[in-house]
């Protein structure tokens, strides 16, 4: 079965001066066809603008990450990047780190997995994505976290790709696990559907075995492969 997350039918949820834009439900965004998928709990495309501060929060058992997409996000005092990918496995519980926007505005997109193992210790790391236009898979985070992967505490392997406009790229999906595709930035084409930036497909219990193509501006990907 496919499923279509278009972007411009996410929810909407702000918080002070910070705006969500909610794949699914999460805080004061609630819908009932959309509360997550699988192990994947949590998509949310949030703006905070320049020098706003998000306080700490208690969290437990739950796997975070945070992709910064644009701008500089600065938390506990370690200013990150766009294209840094910062894991928090919360354990048994733990604060998040206290985050600000840099001098400029901040896009980040956050991700929250159930993981597939609780009350363990508090982890984190840190992630820089490939830059560039490689036209492959890259592996960000995975449950062994090899080759300097993010190692998160659920049977998930998380990809990038980034695209240079008109390329291809294949996409083979097992039909035992469950799969979530995330379009950045940019624009694709696969089976004729054209997907732009937050847009989104998700496949369960359904193989695959496709292309997408990138737009006239390139592309910008994550791919989740999930427990089925």
């Amino acid at each position: 079965m496919k499923f279509h997350r278009p972007a411009d039918e996410r929810g909407t949820s702000r918080h002070g001066t910070r705006t969500r834009l909610c794949t699914f439900s999460s805080g004061d965004y609630h819908d009932s066809d959309w509360m997550g998928f699988g192990a994947l709990r949590q998509l949310n495309e949030e703006l905070l603008p320049a020098g706003t501060t998000v306080p700490a929060q208690r969290v437990a058992n739950m796997e975070l990450l945070t992709l910064v997409l644009d701008g500089t996000l600065v938390r506990d005092g370690v200013a990150l990047d766009t294209g840094t990918l910062a894991w928090t496995g919360a354990g048994h519980a733990s604060d998040t780190p206290v985050e600000r926007a840099g001098d400029g505005d901040a896009r980040v997109l956050r991700i929250a997995l159930q993981p597939d193992r609780v009350n363990l210790p508090p982890a984190e790391g840190v992630h820089r994505l490939a830059s560039g236009t490689g036209g492959d898979w890259t592996l960000c985070a995975s449950p062994d976290g090899e080759a300097g992967a993010l190692p998160v505490r659920q049977r998930v392997r998380l990809r990038q790709a980034r695209l240079a406009p008109g390329a291809e790229l294949g996409l083979a999906l097992d039909g035992a696990h469950r799969h979530w595709l995330q379009v950045l930035q940019g624009q694709i084409t696969i089976d004729a559907q054209v997907l732009a930036a937050g847009d989104a497909l998700g496949w369960q219990d359904e193989a695959v075995d496709t292309a997408l193509v990138a737009g006239g501006h390139g592309a910008a990907l994550l791919l989740f492969t999930l427990p089925g």
